[in-house]
C-alpha cells in the first residue's frame, strides 16, 4: 500500500468546497504549489513513467506488458473475488488458460447489471481501502463501484496529465472549466468560482444560456485562461452565447472536451471560433477501466498501459489494471465504436478506433425493434437548427419518441421538426415534439441527449 496526501485530502473535499472563497484560495494555492509527485506519492511518478515507456516501446514490449498486467488481474480476481471465482468456474476457464493476450476472449464478460446484482461479492479490502464511486450510465439508478484509495487517484492523475500534455497543457496552466459541480450564487450575482488547487475558473453551466452570460464572459476574459476544458455541450454553449452577445473569442491555446460524445460538426465549430486551436477529446468512464484520447478529430488512441480494450460487436469491452479492490474483467462498457479499428496483430484488442459513439443506451427503438443510433440524429441537416438551442429524446415504448426542443427564438415549427426526424429515421417511429424553455442537464451539468427507458441490451440480444 502506498500513502499519498491527495488521497487523504480528497476525502474532505466537501468541507473544503464549503469554505469561504478567501480561505479556499489561501489553502488551495498553498496545497496546489506542493509538487504533484509529493501530493500523489511515488505511485504517480511510476504510472507517468509507465505511460511514457509503453507508448515509446516496440510491439513486442507492448504485447508482453499487456499480457503480464492482464494475467495479474485474472489471478488476483480468481483468488480474491468470490464472484469471479464462481464466474470463471461456471464458464470452464481459469487464469491458467491465459497463455497469450488473444486468450482474453475466452473469459466471460460482465455488465452493469451483473455488478448491481453481485456488488458485495465483487470487491475486497485485503490490499487497499475501497472507496465508493457512482455512475448513472445506461441504467435508471446509479451503479456503485469501488476503487483503491491510493492507487486509483495517482494512476488516473498521471493518465490525465499524460494525455493532456498532447495538447501542450502543463499542470496548473490557467484553465476555464465548463464542467463539474454547480458553483453559482445568484443572490450575490456570482456565477463562477476560482479553484486554486488546479488553477481552474469554473463557470456555471446552469446559467450559461442566460442573460447572465456577459458577466460570466467578462470574468473569464479577466482570468486570461490558456485552455478551455469542458463538456462539448458546454463549450458549444459558450461559443453560441458569445456570438449572441457579440463577444470576441477568448485568446486561448487549446480546448479539451470530455464526458460526452463529440461529433465532427462540433469540432469544426470549436476550431473556427477559437482561431484553429488544437482540440483534445478525452474518453474515459467512472469505472476507470480503459482510456483513450483523440487530437483534432484524428482516431481515438487507447492508452493500453492504463487498461486493455477489446472490441466485441462494435462495443468496448475492457479489463482493468492495478485495481486490487474491484477488478473489471471483460467489462461491457456499453460504449459503441464505429469506422476504422486498428488492432494488435492477431487479437481483438484495440490500439485505435475512428469514433466512440457513446452509450449503447443512446439508441432509439423503432416499432419493429430496430435500433437507430442517436449519432444518426445529430447531423441536423433536416432540422431547423436556427430555431433550436438543444434537443432531448425520451422513449418509454418502441416506435414512440418524445422530442423536447429548447427554442432559440421562442417559436418552433413542430411539423418541420417531425418531418426532419422522419427523414433521418426513415420509418418506424412516431415523434411527438414538445417545446420547452429549458432542458435540464445532469447534476454535474452534462447534457442528456437521450433518456431511454427501454433495455437496449435486451433488445440487441434478440437479434
Amino acid at each position: 500500500m502506498s500513502f499519498s496526501f491527495d488521497s487523504v485530502v480528497h476525502l474532505y473535499r466537501d468541507t473544503y468546497y464549503k469554505m469561504p472563497q478567501s480561505l479556499k484560495t489561501f489553502l488551495g494555492t498553498l496545497y496546489g504549489n506542493i509538487p504533484i509527485g509529493i501530493r500523489y506519492g511515488k505511485l504517480y511518478s511510476e504510472f507517468m513513467n509507465r505511460y511514457k515507456k509503453f507508448e515509446e516501446s516496440d510491439e513486442q514490449f507492448k504485447q508482453e506488458f499487456i499480457y503480464n498486467k492482464t494475467l495479474e488481474t485474472l489471478i488476483f480476481a480468481e483468488e480474491n473475488i468470490p464472484f469471479y471465482k464462481e464466474h470463471f468456474q461456471k464458464h470452464g476457464v481459469s487464469s491458467k488458460d491465459f497463455k497469450s493476450i488473444e486468450d482474453l476472449k475466452l473469459f466471460p464478460s460482465i455488465t452493469k447489471h451483473d455488478i448491481k446484482a453481485n456488488l458485495d461479492r465483487l470487491y475486497t479490502d485485503k490490499v487497499e481501502k475501497p472507496v465508493p464511486y457512482f455512475s448513472g450510465g445506461s441504467l435508471s439508478t446509479p451503479t456503485q463501484y469501488f476503487h483503491p484509495l491510493y492507487t486509483s487517484r495517482a494512476k488516473h492523475k498521471a493518465y490525465s496529465l499524460y494525455t493532456l500534455s498532447k495538447i501542450g497543457y502543463k499542470y496548473r496552466d490557467k484553465t476555464l472549466l465548463l464542467k463539474g459541480r454547480e458553483v453559482s450564487d445568484p443572490d450575490k450575482e456570482i456565477y463562477w468560482e476560482y479553484e486554486p488547487v488546479d488553477n481552474y475558473l469554473y463557470l456555471s453551466n446552469n446559467y450559461m444560456n442566460s442573460d447572465k452570460f456577459p458577466l460570466m464572459y467578462e470574468r473569464a476574459k479577466k482570468f486570461k485562461p490558456k485552455f478551455v476544458f469542458g463538456y462539448p455541450s458546454a463549450v458549444l454553449s459558450f461559443i453560441a452565447m458569445s456570438k449572441q452577445f457579440g463577444l470576441e473569442p477568448l485568446k486561448i491555446e487549446g480546448v479539451i472536451v470530455s464526458s460526452e460524445s463529440i461529433y465532427e460538426p462540433d469540432f469544426k465549430t470549436i476550431k473556427e471560433f477559437f482561431d484553429d486551436v488544437d482540440i483534445l477529446a478525452d474518453y474515459g468512464h467512472t469505472e476507470r477501466v480503459v482510456g483513450a484520447y483523440r487530437l483534432n478529430f484524428d482516431n481515438y488512441h487507447f492508452v493500453n498501459a492504463y487498461g486493455v480494450p477489446r472490441i466485441v460487436d462494435n462495443e468496448i469491452v475492457g479489463t482493468s489494471f492495478d485495481n486490487f479492490v474491484m477488478p473489471f474483467i471483460n467489462f461491457k462498457t456499453a460504449d459503441e465504436v464505429s469506422g476504422e479499428i486498428l488492432y494488435f496483430d492477431g487479437t481483438d484488442i484495440a490500439r485505435e478506433v475512428r469514433n466512440i459513439e457513446g452509450r449503447t443506451q443512446d439508441y432509439l427503438v423503432t416499432e419493429d425493434e430496430r435500433l437507430v443510433s442517436i449519432t444518426t440524429m445529430c447531423g441536423g441537416q433536416h432540422l431547423p437548427l436556427d430555431m433550436i438551442r438543444n434537443i432531448q429524446y425520451r422513449q418509454t415504448q418502441p416506435g414512440k419518441v418524445t422530442v423536447l426542443v429548447e427554442s432559440r427564438k421562442g417559436e418552433v415549427d413542430k411539423d418541420h421538426v417531425i418531418s426532419g426526424m422522419k427523414k433521418l429515421v426513415r420509418d418506424g417511429i412516431d415523434f411527438d415534439v414538445e417545446v420547452v424553455d429549458k432542458i435540464e442537464k445532469s447534476a454535474r451539468g452534462k447534457r442528456v441527449i437521450c433518456k431511454q427507458s427501454l433495455d437496449i441490451e435486451k433488445i440487441r440480444s434478440k437479434k
